[in-house]
């Protein structure tokens, strides 16, 4: 054979080594397209919770818009499955959603903006009985006890105790205790630095039962410790739902989101939406009940927790519950046929 044509041969063999395979672009596009909303949502997160924390701007609005990018963070990962169902069904899981952030959101938001207040009034032992105007503002207010302190030097602890008697129209009572205190806290900084930090509460909230709807009257005020033999309370309209009707909206969205995720399969998933709901509900419901007059972001994180660790096996009870039974059904209509 002529060397030409050796040589040609030659170069006409393929490269030795196995091939790299390439990875799909519209596979980066499917990961890009399901992270960045919520990654996007988090970045925002941060920054209203450092702007909150610096003061540059206000803690309400910032705890409001981020108790928001939450439930919308949450409510996010189980509804990309929407796009399983037709066309009915997509506009149901859009009202389903409305309807999930009303009830998960708008609890959150009355509690950090609470109603206007109806008065204020200063009560001391001497000034008893001392009336509080509260008739014709529904069979329950919310009430914040506000104390005063006496001055202590840096580095001091001051703490007292209160007790506080209501009485209605009708002769029923009921008392409220609690504590206020400031103390101060060493933290480290670094190895061998530190600073003092401030811990105070000096008010709380609670909420008045007033079932004939007409004035109460304080009928007893006890105070004890480094405290003046005073307090300050201010009245507001109770806005939330009461329990009698909250909790079934709760179980109502609860056998909404079985119903999604068996129709789209998410609850094969770790995007599971009866999971993502009872947490969510039981976030909203530890939220609403601290006793904070003006909740901040550890209340908001400290709910989150509450909700992840209490609400998500709830839900995932709920879910197995739901899934045994409609087997069991299945198991039996085979069985019949």
């Amino acid at each position: 054979m002529p060397r030409s044509a050796v040589r040609s041969t030659r170069r006409r063999l393929p490269a030795s080594g196995p091939s790299r395979p390439r990875r799909k672009p519209s596979v980066d596009r499917e990961i890009l397209r399901a992270w960045l909303p919520p990654a996007i949502g988090g970045a925002a997160f941060l920054l209203l919770y450092v702007l909150g924390n610096l003061d540059v701007i206000e803690t309400p609005p910032a705890l409001a818009f981020d108790a928001l990018l939450l439930a919308l963070i949450v409510l996010y990962f189980p509804m990309r499955y929407a796009y399983r169902l037709h066309s009915r069904g997509r506009m149901a899981t859009v009202l389903l959603a409305i309807v999930w952030i009303a009830a998960v959101y708008g609890p959150v938001y009355r509690r950090i903006y609470p109603a206007a207040r109806i008065a204020t009034i200063d009560v001391t032992p001497e000034s008893l009985p001392n009336p509080l105007p509260a008739a014709g503002h529904g069979p329950t207010l919310d009430l914040v006890i506000e104390g005063h302190l006496e001055p202590g030097v840096p580095g001091s602890t001051r703490a007292a105790h209160f007790r506080i008697t209501f009485e209605d129209a009708e002769g029923r009572s009921q008392s409220h205790t609690g504590e206020f205190i400031e103390t101060w806290e060493r933290q480290a900084q670094g190895r061998k630095e530190g600073i003092d930090l401030l811990r105070a509460r000096t008010a709380t909230r609670v909420a008045l039962d007033n079932p004939s709807n007409r004035d109460l009257t304080v009928t007893e005020l006890v105070m004890r410790g480094r405290a003046e033999r005073r307090l300050t309370l201010g009245i507001y309209p109770h806005t939330q739902l009461p329990l009698l009707v909250s909790i079934p909206i709760a179980g109502l969205l609860l056998l909404a989101a079985v119903a999604f995720d068996r129709s789209t399969a998410a609850g094969e998933t770790a995007a599971s939406l009866t999971i993502a709901t009872a947490a969510a509900l039981t976030c909203t419901f530890a939220f609403q009940s601290v006793a904070s007059p003006q909740p901040t972001f550890r209340e908001l994180f400290g709910a989150t927790i509450v909700g992840a660790l209490v609400g998500g096996p709830i839900g995932g009870l709920v879910a197995w519950s739901f899934k045994g039974r409609a087997n069991a059904l299945l198991g039996s209509g085979r069985r019949a046929s």
